[in-house]
């Protein structure tokens, strides 16, 4: 399971395999709206997701990690200190149901893989 750190509460669980029941109940809560996950799985691309609908995200895996005794998503909010890398691993991760640390992985080896652009021809 991977942390986050929030400014006055430290360090804190997040599981970004997120469950229906979460989403459900966060929707119940009004956190998320119908949408939500289709705003994320159909973006194109990173930057097509609003950074409200990473920090829902987020949060959603924060309440995913702490089912019973968690912080209300004001207080959370409010605490978290943004990091754009953070948010992208978390979201990507959520999508793909894996693990924070392992997406990261992942991705790396994603990354190994794009072709060097101005690389010689070996003339």
């Amino acid at each position: 399971m991977a942390q986050i750190e929030l400014k006055n509460y430290g360090m804190v669980d997040i599981d970004t395999q997120l469950t229906a029941a979460t989403f459900l109940t966060l929707q119940d809560e009004g956190i998320v709206d119908k949408d939500f996950l289709d705003k994320i799985i159909n973006a194109t691309v990173e930057s097509e997701i609003p950074l409200k609908i990473k920090l829902n995200t987020l949060y959603a895996a924060y309440r995913e990690a702490n089912e019973t005794d968690y912080l209300d998503y004001q207080t959370f909010i409010k605490s978290y200190q943004i990091d754009y890398v953070q948010l992208t691993l978390v979201v990507g991760a959520a999508i793909v149901k894996k693990n924070v640390d392992e997406f990261g992985a992942f991705s790396q080896t994603l990354i190994k893989k794009i072709p060097k652009t101005g690389t010689s021809s070996g003339k």
